[in-house]
């Protein structure tokens, strides 16, 4: 009796699934997950007496398809806010996916929020007893490093760490080490995928380093260098900001994808004439691009 009621149903929770997918995709492509119309589709289904997990399955590309649009729109200013993380994560939850499904898009605005919080002055603290620091000096960054110096004879690399305090930069090596306050230092650089490049007012520790992670560094020794200075750190995201109808039309445009290698994962808003050259937030001059693609083209045209 139960199998053959169960059989009866069929026809009608395919009916009502199928209308799910409809109403789901709308409201994905409109309002997204976190409005009162998904609420009240979800209570139309639990009415329908239909599992609410066999209908998320059927729109889970389109779920990921919404969080991969939703995590390149609140990074297009190049600010990641608790409420941007907190939201991505919500929505995570609500369109019933594992934490796999979007585990590189989490894991990116995570880094992206991480480096938020630093540019805003919230500079962490390491411990580091073996420089014997003293009290009043923190350390920021620690990190291994290897110093390129060019020769002569060619590129001379030398192991060792670099450290980040809020007072001086040190690269702590068996030789050609050195020290410099932040009065010293006129900028930092990140030069390619793997170093970064430090312009002083004397020569002891100009020049390159290679480090495991160059954004991470270079954000923590600029960040480090404007609070040194006093400089009021603001963060330009207004100034950046593109509108939601402009991103909307580069996203369609574009097709969800980079306009270079055709990625459709860690995407980003490009300016085509660099923002720093006076390039404006209009569709014609944005682009997607992938992190990896961004990053090679740097401010260049």
């Amino acid at each position: 009796m139960w199998r053959r009621h169960c059989e009866s149903c069929k026809p009608f929770v395919q009916q009502v699934l199928q209308q799910y997918v409809v109403s789901a995709r709308d409201l994905l492509g409109v309002t997204g997950p976190l409005g009162q119309e998904w609420t009240d589709l979800h209570t139309w289904l639990d009415g329908a007496h239909v599992p609410r997990q066999d209908a998320l399955a059927k729109i889970k590309p389109d779920a990921i398809e919404w969080l991969r649009r939703y995590a390149a729109f609140a990074h297009s200013d190049g600010v990641i806010t608790d409420d941007e993380l907190g939201t991505f994560r919500r929505a995570t939850q609500i369109l019933g996916l594992a934490v796999g499904d979007v585990a590189a898009l989490d894991g990116e605005l995570a880094r992206q929020h991480m480096l938020t919080r630093i540019r805003s002055g919230q500079l962490p603290t390491v411990p580091a007893p073996a420089l014997h620091l003293p009290l009043d000096e923190q350390c920021f960054l620690l990190a291994p490093a290897t110093r390129w110096r060019d020769l002569k004879s060619g590129p001379q690399p030398t192991p060792g760490q670099l450290v980040v305090t809020n007072r001086k930069i040190r690269f702590v090596a068996l030789q050609h080490g050195g020290e410099i306050p932040l009065s010293k230092l006129h900028r930092v650089n990140w030069v390619g995928r793997d170093s970064i490049a430090l312009d002083a007012t004397n020569r002891s520790l100009t020049g390159r380093f290679a480090v495991h992670d160059p954004e991470y560094a270079a954000t923590i020794i600029d960040t480090a260098l404007r609070i040194d200075r006093r400089v009021l750190l603001n963060n330009d995201g207004a100034s950046r900001s593109i509108p939601q109808h402009v991103k909307a039309a580069v996203w369609q445009r574009d097709q969800g994808r980079c306009c270079e290698c055709g990625a459709n994962s860690y995407l980003e808003f490009d300016h085509i004439i660099p923002f720093s050259l006076g390039g404006a937030s209009t569709v014609d001059n944005l682009q997607l691009l992938c992190l990896r693609c961004n990053r090679a083209k740097g401010a260049r045209l």
